[in-house]
């Protein structure tokens, strides 16, 4: 069975829904109003201000990182995990793969320090398969579409032909969709959504990492490493649809990489 856009998730209302991303017209394929523009750059801006609050928090010992085992953080062998590891194992780049365990890894740290409640096997499959519009044999380029919503369709597709419920198709497929919108509410999306979202963003750009022990940090990035990071996520050469949010969010950082602190891991 084949799920289309508009079988998964939220309104069409919702900026970075797979419904959102299915309308027609002039704000077709994930393209955003002058509106929504806006609203993503606030998001990002949002996300800077919560990054510099940390900072000022660790600077007065406030602050206190969380601390795992990476065995602890795996999800549980079901076959929603295996399922879509399996897909992402045989269709991601190795260095694409490394970046979805990461923002899996990270967003369950990130959502042990926040409190928020969420289930592991449905973070995990939306994490593995978060940059499924950025494989190798795509069939939607990222000129034609915001990848997230275009990768969000493939990751539905697959899930729903293994035979998993609509429910949970819906959930994995609205979190992947949602990710780029650089701040995703746990309230109005759920735990997996908005930690998808923080998973993405502490890898890419830093945010939250003060909020994770360091020990955590090295042992993740020990498994899964970041070299090459950047290349696969196209930052830097990809030619993004005008008006979509990766298009607009690498513009607003001038077309090239961020630099951040996780750059010593490599980039």
């Amino acid at each position: 069975m084949s799920v289309t856009a508009k079988d998964c998730g939220a309104s069409e209302r919702v900026m970075g829904s797979l419904n959102w991303g299915q309308r027609t017209g002039a704000y077709s394929k994930g393209r955003m109003t002058q509106l929504e523009h806006l609203k993503l750059v606030g998001n990002l801006v949002r996300t800077q201000l919560v990054d510099l609050g940390d900072t000022v928090k660790d600077r007065l010992g406030l602050l206190s990182p969380v601390s795992s085992e990476l065995e602890a953080l795996l999800p549980a062998d079901t076959s929603l995990v295996r399922d879509s590891l399996e897909f992402a194992a045989e269709t991601h780049d190795a260095r694409l793969l490394h970046h979805s365990w990461r923002t899996y890894l990270f967003g369950v740290l990130l959502g042990e320090y926040a409190g928020v409640s969420f289930e592991r096997e449905l973070l995990f499959s939306a994490a593995i398969l978060h940059d499924s519009g950025l494989i190798n044999n795509r069939q939607t380029q990222v000129h034609e579409c915001c990848f997230a919503i275009s990768g969000a369709e493939v990751a539905c597709n697959h899930l729903s032909n293994c035979g998993h419920d609509n429910d949970t198709v819906h959930k994995v497929g609205d979190a992947i969709a949602l990710h780029l919108n650089a701040y995703v509410s746990a309230r109005a999306h759920g735990g997996e959504a908005y930690l998808v979202n923080r998973g993405a963003m502490c890898d890419l750009f830093g945010a939250g990492h003060r909020r994770m022990a360091q020990s955590s940090v090295e042992q993740i990035m020990h498994k899964h490493p970041r070299d090459g990071v950047i290349e696969a996520l196209e930052f830097e050469t990809a030619h993004h649809m005008k008006g979509t949010r990766p298009y607009v969010l690498t513009k607003l950082t001038g077309g090239t990489a961020p630099k951040t602190v996780f750059d010593v891991y490599g980039v």
